[in-house]
């Protein structure tokens, strides 16, 4: 037997444990997250901040893993060849290819691989400083590789492609969609997310109040037709039309009417205290119009249709709460869902539950699959209902004052005297 066949082979050996050294830091250095880079440079000291450099050139340090993994194959093969020839001879060659292949495959790839994905930070802490010091060995060769692939994947675009399309919409999503299955992200922050992710491709459209549920006035309007609608409403802005109804003239802010009570009916002019109003196309994007609400200072534009007349409004509220959901506003607030206004004839939040509706007003509305007063109301019309429709349930009397889609978010309630005959009587409620 040869003297070198016991060295050749202990040598095989060693180059096949740096063949699955640089397979295994592939594996590892690339399947590390931004939040584990982040968790091993702030707690893993020096190791962590080496990773972090490292990985801040990924194009290099492929290569440089490559650099040393291919060095170290054709070693293997070479060596794999010799040993083969020295014992079988003229066979030895096709014998040496295929347990050449074997054992770069098995040991040098997919055994190395496997087990370093398992363990990624703890092997890559355990491999930087030999890998860093590699990596400064063959810099000179990685630059000049590095170099020269950039000459020709260049003209072809994708290099550009490939850099600034660091992570897809769709991965993002289903990144987001993973972390709240498994309990890191909240389902409130998911879905803020989620709207943050849509925000971009909204339009005013999407978000407006249509025209047919707008509440306006009329510049022939009186100050005595005037008080009593807004002491129903409660808005604190409010669009106003011109004589024939068709173009909106201004926005009334309601605060102004307080110093113009006192004033005679025939000096009082609606139309010299008007704000003037924005108008907007309905396909501008919600994201510009909220650059417009802070550039100008307001918080409601008129939203035109393509042939320029209203087809409805927008508040800065209705943009705000495609972002965060639900805000309190002017006309609901979560902390008051039931406001009083007189004895008999209250405001109420959609969103009030049953369950405090009937506390407040000593009843038992049913409170089994809908858990809202705005569900409730909504299951009584039997359909989508409009801003300022009525509807009747024992002596509670709802108007709509506000909708948002499918969804009632503000009620007027009055109260009727109960019928003696009905006091103990309940009407089962509606099922939606």
């Amino acid at each position: 037997m040869d003297d070198l066949l016991i060295p050749r082979s202990i040598l095989l050996c060693v180059l096949l444990g740096f063949s699955a050294f640089f397979a295994a830091c592939e594996a590892a250095f690339f399947s590390l997250n931004p939040a584990q880079l982040a968790t091993l440079k702030e707690t893993r000291g020096r190791g962590g901040q080496l990773i972090n450099t490292l990985l801040d050139s990924p194009r290099e340090l492929l290569i440089t893993i490559y650099i040393g993994n291919e060095l170290v194959n054709i070693a293997i093969s070479a060596l794999a060849t010799s040993i083969a020839l020295k014992i079988f001879g003229d066979k030895g060659l096709a014998i040496a290819i295929g347990v050449g292949t074997f054992l770069i495959l098995m040991f040098g790839e997919i055994v190395p691989k496997s087990l370093s994905l398992n363990f990624a930070e703890r092997f890559a802490l355990f491999a930087v400083r030999p890998l860093n010091a590699f990596y400064k060995l063959v810099h000179p060769i990685q630059k000049l590789l590095t170099r020269l692939a950039a000459l020709i994947i260049t003209p072809t675009g994708i290099l550009n492609k490939a850099d600034k399309s660091v992570i897809s919409d769709e991965e993002f999503t289903s990144m987001v969609k993973l972390g709240k299955n498994e309990g890191v992200i909240e389902p409130e922050e998911s879905e803020l997310i989620h709207n943050v992710m849509e925000f971009g491709e909204k339009t005013v459209a999407d978000v407006m109040t249509p025209k047919i549920d707008m509440f306006t006035l009329s510049a022939t309007d009186t100050m005595e037709d005037i008080l009593p609608k807004i002491l129903k409403n409660f808005y604190s802005r409010v669009p106003v039309y011109d004589e024939e109804g068709e173009n909106i003239l201004g926005i009334l802010l309601t605060k102004e009417l307080n110093r113009h009570r006192s004033l005679p009916e025939d000096q009082f002019n609606l139309k010299g205290i008007l704000q003037p109003s924005i108008s907007v196309p309905e396909n501008r994007k919600i994201k510009d119009m909220l650059q417009d609400f802070k550039k100008m200072k307001r918080h409601m534009a008129i939203v035109l249709d393509e042939f320029g007349s209203v087809a409805g409004l927008v508040t800065l509220e209705d943009i705000l709460e495609e972002l965060v959901g639900e805000i309190d506003s002017e006309m609901r607030t979560e902390e008051n869902p039931i406001t009083k206004i007189t004895e008999k004839r209250y405001r109420l939040a959609g969103t009030c539950s049953i369950a405090d509706f009937n506390e407040q007003f000593n009843v038992n509305l049913p409170n089994g699959d809908i858990t809202t007063i705005g569900g409730f109301v909504f299951g009584l019309f039997g359909r989508v209902p409009r801003s300022g429709e009525t509807t009747t349930y024992d002596r509670f009397k709802f108007r709509v004052e506000k909708m948002k889609g499918a969804r009632i978010l503000n009620l007027h309630l009055t109260l009727s005297k109960p019928d003696p005959s009905k006091v103990n009587e309940r009407q089962e409620a509606p099922s939606t």
